[in-house]
């Protein structure tokens, strides 16, 4: 295996990373042979492939951190960590939980503020706005923990950071509560108690928003989710780039593998036997090449 470099220095390049979110060694490993430079692991993908659930806060803390070292022991490249409220309260609980996501080997991961609520309040809306892709109005149930709260949670996970490497991004979750303006106000506060990077979750729908965070959040931040509103991207990455937006992430690989099982089933079975699943060419890679593919060999 190579030496991965750290998160740090994967952003101290100073370069915009677009990475794909991943819930498995497959499509980490999927990630990596695109040729992404990191990925990001995502709690709502790990939610549909663990437990055929919406993200609505099953997961454990066990869980995450045995998947977390699964895939940094097979790919090469960083991994980023959606690790939502930190499983815990304390700020001492907090930092030991990401002392263990360190140990497991992450380079990042996000931390926000949100609560136990979030995910059913967020599903239940969605379910009865299908065609809504801004959940600026939900309940005010879909609430976050205090400001202050938050903060110590911060405080304790940039504590735990020091000298490994690893990336703190602050996530808030503010904005449909309680405001764009309290969302920004908790990044500004979370960057001057040492969190590197922070991202606004809920709202950032397109260039005015992101211009309206950037004039006070400065430094670096990440951009949850590019998505596409009547076929195009909400945001072009260079415009974002010049707001300091140097990481972007995006999902891609739920939908890729789905439909590449499905595919590769219904044939299948429509024939009785395997030969279409055994012989199709991915693309045009030789047999060989197919074989490390599937087998993971490491490079």
């Amino acid at each position: 295996m190579k030496k991965k470099i750290t998160g740090m220095e994967l952003f101290e390049k100073g370069e915009q990373i677009f990475a794909p979110c991943v819930y498995d060694c497959m499509t980490a490993a999927a990630a990596e042979k695109s040729g992404f430079p990191c990925m990001m692991l995502s709690g709502g993908a790990i939610a549909y492939s663990m437990d055929g659930q919406p993200d609505m806060a099953f997961g454990t803390l066990d869980e995450v951190i045995t998947i977390v070292e699964a895939i940094t022991n097979c790919t090469n490249i960083p991994l980023l960590v959606d690790f939502d409220d930190g499983y815990g309260e304390s700020p001492a609980v907090i930092y030991r939980n990401v002392k263990r996501l360190i140990r497991a080997g992450a380079a990042g991961f996000t931390l926000d503020d949100s609560t136990g609520h979030r995910g059913f309040e967020r599903n239940e809306y969605y379910i009865a706005n299908p065609d809504e892709v801004n959940p600026a109005s939900l309940d005010p149930a879909y609430k976050t923990i205090k400001r202050e709260n938050w903060l110590s949670k911060i405080k304790a996970a940039v504590a735990a950071c020091q000298g490994t490497g690893c990336v703190c991004i602050a996530r808030t979750e503010a904005g449909p509560s309680y405001g764009m303006d309290e969302a920004i106000t908790r990044c500004v506060l979370a960057k001057k108690l040492g969190a590197p990077m922070t991202t606004v979750c809920g709202g950032m729908m397109d260039l005015a928003m992101g211009t309206r965070v950037a004039e006070k959040d400065l430094g670096w931040k990440m951009w949850p989710d590019v998505i596409v509103v009547n076929g195009k991207p909400c945001v072009e990455l260079e415009d974002i780039k010049k707001l300091d937006f140097n990481l972007v992430t995006m999902h891609v690989f739920e939908k890729a593998a789905l439909y590449g099982m499905i595919k590769y089933g219904m044939e299948d079975l429509k024939e009785k036997n395997v030969v279409y699943s055994t012989r199709h060419g991915m693309g045009g890679l030789s047999d060989t090449e197919q074989k490390e593919l599937i087998s993971m060999r490491r490079r």
